[in-house]
């Protein structure tokens, strides 16, 4: 089987490992952006392709279809050569699937505004256009079947490469003791929201000291709303984020909805007990009382419960920790992503 996969920029290094695992099953698999060309096993791209070049690039390989994740203007290239398009949907910005509220605040361009309505306005009508929606979680998909219901669709996880997260009880950032450590997007006020919110738990926990990494528009307003136990560390590089994982006591992840958030996959692997908010496809990737906790993100009181009980019971949250490892390794590495996609879309394409 041939496979194209085009991504965008800021999605490239996952699909470079799905190229991997993809050849590895036995597929012939490339992975295209709009600035770069990858082949299998190489960790930097190797040649430079504009967009307009896609057509010659799709013609020339001849895939058995083309895997985007950005409906917009990949599929109709698809079909100029009769070939089918995928949309792997990685999370439910889209329109009125809405995980994004459009909020055009955030945008000081008045161009910027009316592109992003634009594309809001226009995200339902391109996927109409593809062949095979792959969403990556069944929550995700069940919103999708809402939206349109007769459009088929398939469930595609964005997996990981367990090799990558290994525990390394030498490397730690220095942070105060209990501490309870997140990795967090400050981009979408849905998933923000959460945050907000976990700052009523915070507040009531004087004791116990939290740090958080990311960025975004709103990462100022997060370090506004954040209590005195509270440190917000902005942007930080993959090893330190490591680091940072390894280094809490307890992870949690209180989003007001998400997909298939990457971080909780990332804490997992190294081993750390999580307590997350039971909302969109968290529990795909949390098993309740054996990996970590589920919480309403509004029961402040189980927030706090669960987390004493980890900081007072290590030995449960390092049992955890192992579960965690084991589960997201065995379900969500991309050799296992990709052996299941093409058992699933082997029937799809011969029809």
């Amino acid at each position: 089987m041939k496979i194209l996969i085009v991504s965008t920029k800021q999605r490239l290094s996952d699909y470079v490992e799905f190229v991997d695992a993809l050849n590895f099953e036995g597929a012939e698999a490339i992975c295209v952006n709009n600035l770069k060309y990858c082949f299998l096993g190489e960790t930097k791209p190797l040649y430079v392709v504009p967009v307009p070049r896609l057509l010659a690039i799709i013609k020339r390989f001849g895939p058995d279809f083309v895997l985007t994740d950005s409906p917009y203007y990949v599929p109709q290239m698809a079909k100029m050569l009769d070939r089918p398009a995928f949309y792997h949907m990685r999370g439910a910005e889209e329109g009125k699937l809405t995980e994004r509220k459009w909020d055009i605040a955030l945008y000081p361009s008045i161009f910027a505004r009316m592109y992003t309505l634009y594309l809001a306005k226009i995200i339902v009508p391109s996927m109409k256009k593809t062949d095979l929606i792959l969403p990556n979680s069944m929550w995700l998909q069940k919103q999708v079947e809402q939206l349109l219901p007769n459009h088929p669709t398939c469930v595609l996880y964005v997996g990981i490469a367990p090799e990558k997260w290994l525990p390394n009880n030498n490397e730690r950032i220095e942070v105060k003791h209990p501490a309870v450590v997140g990795v967090f997007q400050f981009t979408i006020y849905a998933k923000f929201s959460g945050f907000l919110r976990f700052m009523n738990v915070v507040k009531r926990m004087p004791d116990v000291n939290f740090y958080f990494a990311g960025e975004g528009p709103y990462f100022n307003l997060a370090k506004k709303v954040c209590p005195p136990n509270v440190t917000v560390l902005g942007k930080i590089p993959k090893p330190k984020i490591k680091k940072l994982l390894e280094a809490g006591d307890v992870v949690v992840h209180p989003s007001g909805l998400d997909a298939l958030p990457r971080s909780v996959k990332e804490a997992s692997l190294m081993e750390k007990a999580i307590i997350a908010s039971n909302v969109g496809g968290i529990p795909e990737i949390i098993k309740n009382n054996q990996t970590g906790f589920l919480c309403d993100i509004d029961n402040f009181s189980q927030w706090i419960e669960k987390i004493r009980f980890l900081l007072e019971n290590p030995d449960v949250a390092r049992r955890f920790g192992k579960n965690a490892r084991k589960f997201v390794a065995e379900t969500f590495s991309w050799r296992t992503i990709a052996r299941g996609f093409l058992k699933n879309i082997e029937n799809f394409v011969s029809k």
